[in-house]
């Protein structure tokens, strides 16, 4: 049987936080409920392998996917592996669909920089798929800051990586209400202390350290409010995981690549793509200590720019324009496709370089091809359900 809570992460380093985490799942008796994904890359040092060995032989069940067995899964689907760049953080999307084969409850996204802190870290995420009848939170603007509840310092104001850059000059205006009929908390974004996930203009103003978090364990948005999802401490139900998709990146643009946004953009498709069903997004506890790896913040805002400048326009028209019809997520997602490929591509502003361009056709097909993978999987899941045995390991 498999197991409820399934944990990814990609790394090309020696991810030593694991054993935190084996430490805080051994603390709060919760290691019969996960199992681990580590997703390798070309630069991951081999002795991974024997750490996931270790933590599985200490009772905590972990799986190390290198490159060579990645490459002998994506044979099954040859489409969408080549579609997922080396060496770039997307590779978790192989572990998204391992997970999902293996019949995961949820998954929880963490980086490898994200450690835990001493709250049950999936005490916090296990509201993920359950119902929420409490009162739903909201903003007229339509987006909300979530950090605003991190208290940081020095004292500054800032916003989350992929806020909009138009409603950067105001505070949020949070309203609350009741609920006529429960909801179902689809997606939970845990916070950060420690380095914020913001973006490079921000850190290029100064260094920032988030030292405390002020609200309710957990906050759930109206549908109608969005507030950017990383894959940074983020649990998705195993429903929408065919929303979560990483965009991936490394696309050549003026100036180099786009970098560092395929989860930010991937995060504001999965608000899109729920528009209308029961599922809400969450934030709050459980809080990770966000321990940076070393980054180059000229560098980052090179990679950054075309995502930075066109989040803003990408947002307008999925809200104005996107409306899915679909009952089933993966269809969503294909019509999600269709909408990029065609309506998108139409509106792009004008100064848009024709990179871009042909990037969002690009990510337009590929959403394609990830939405057929998914519903591969499902539909092979629910057969093997019905019949008894479990999805074979590759």
């Amino acid at each position: 049987m498999s197991k409820e809570n399934h944990i990814v992460l990609t790394t090309i380093n020696y991810p030593l936080l694991l054993k935190e985490y084996y430490n805080n799942f051994e603390k709060h008796q919760e290691l019969d409920s996960v199992k681990l994904w580590v997703v390798g890359d070309e630069k991951t040092p081999s002795t991974v392998k024997r750490l996931c060995r270790e933590l599985t032989d200490s009772g905590l069940e972990s799986v190390y996917l290198d490159i060579t067995v990645q490459e002998k899964w994506g044979r099954q689907f040859p489409d969408f592996y080549r579609r997922i760049p080396y060496n770039n953080e997307t590779r978790r999307n192989i572990g998204y669909l391992n997970a999902l084969e293996d019949g995961c409850m949820r998954i929880i996204s963490i980086d490898d920089d994200n450690w835990p802190t001493p709250d049950n870290f999936i005490k916090g995420h296990s509201l993920t798929g359950k119902e929420w009848d409490k009162q739903l939170l909201s903003d007229p603007s339509g987006f909300y800051n979530v950090c605003e509840h991190l208290e940081f310092e020095p004292s500054r104001h800032v916003f989350p990586r992929g806020y909009p850059f138009a409603l950067r000059n105001k505070l949020s205006n949070p309203r609350s209400r009741s609920l006529q009929q429960p909801v179902d908390i689809g997606v939970t974004m845990g916070l950060w202390l420690g380095e914020p996930d913001i973006d490079a203009t921000t850190w290029l103003n100064g260094k920032v350290t988030g030292i405390s978090y002020s609200g309710q364990d957990l906050f759930v948005l109206d549908q109608n409010t969005w507030s950017p999802i990383n894959t940074q401490n983020t649990s998705v139900v195993r429903e929408l995981v065919p929303a979560f998709f990483c965009v991936p990146m490394g696309w050549d643009v003026p100036g180099g690549k786009i970098q560092r946004y395929g989860d930010i953009w991937g995060g504001y498709f999965l608000q899109a793509l729920i528009q209308g069903t029961e599922f809400n997004v969450a934030f709050g506890k459980p809080l990770v200590d966000h321990r940076r790896n070393p980054h180059n913040y000229l560098v980052d805002l090179r990679q950054e720019f075309w995502g930075m400048i066109l989040t803003d326009w990408l947002l307008d028209i999925l809200r104005e324009d996107f409306y899915p019809k679909e009952d089933n997520i993966c269809d969503r997602v294909a019509e999600l496709s269709e909408f990029l490929v065609g309506t998108a591509i139409a509106k792009l502003p004008s100064w848009c370089a024709p990179e871009m361009k042909s990037f969002i056709a690009y990510t337009g097909e590929t959403l394609l091809i990830w939405a057929e993978v998914c519903k591969d999987i499902l539909s092979y899941s629910q057969r093997t359900k019905r019949s008894g045995p479990s999805v074979p390991s590759i």
